[in-house]
């Protein structure tokens, strides 16, 4: 069975415009499989975009959604439309507060733990769900060496990003594989 085959039709991947996001984009696209590739800065997805398209003819649909906000899942299951998604990569979600907890509002605090948790976990079920019926289908969840060591300048971000190793614990009689 090929990479497309085990986790086709398509792939969403969150926190695509840079770094990791871009080269799972880039990766995916590489083994044929189209993506819905998303992140609050649409320039550089479109950029993505249209170079994946160019290098590997592979489809690729952009979307800016704000995973922080309320609506985060809905805002990326409307983009997804009715598109069978086979694989999920929860990539997005880095600490961009740069303070220790109580120096800045609780808001950001906030937002971080919907993107790496509330939202990330309301799309695995979402996405989830289906996979396990058609038995396949996949779910990788992008952590953080946070989550191993923490720290008092970081403590909200690694507790977040620690939640993810272990979501959603994967059982081969469900069929759903984490990578």
């Amino acid at each position: 069975m090929t990479f497309a085959e085990k986790y086709g039709p398509w792939a969403v991947i969150t926190g695509a415009s840079e770094g990791t996001g871009q080269a799972f984009a880039r990766r995916i696209a590489s083994e044929g499989l189209p993506s819905v590739l998303l992140a609050r800065r649409l320039g550089p997805l479109t950029d993505l975009a249209n170079s994946i398209r160019a290098e590997t003819g592979v489809k690729c649909i952009t979307a800016s959604v704000d995973l922080a906000a309320d609506d985060g899942a809905q805002q990326v299951i409307e983009a997804v439309g009715d598109r069978e998604i086979g694989l999920y990569v929860a990539n997005a979600g880095a600490d961009t507060n740069g303070a220790h907890f109580l120096d800045i509002d609780v808001q950001p605090w906030l937002d971080l733990m919907r993107i790496n948790v509330l939202t990330m976990m309301r799309l695995c079920h979402h996405f989830g769900g289906p996979m396990r019926a058609r038995g396949r289908g996949g779910l990788l969840l992008v952590n953080s060496g946070a989550a191993y060591g923490g720290g008092s300048f970081m403590a909200t971000y690694a507790g977040s990003k620690a939640f993810e190793p272990d979501f959603p614990h994967v059982d081969s009689s469900r069929k759903i594989v984490r990578l």
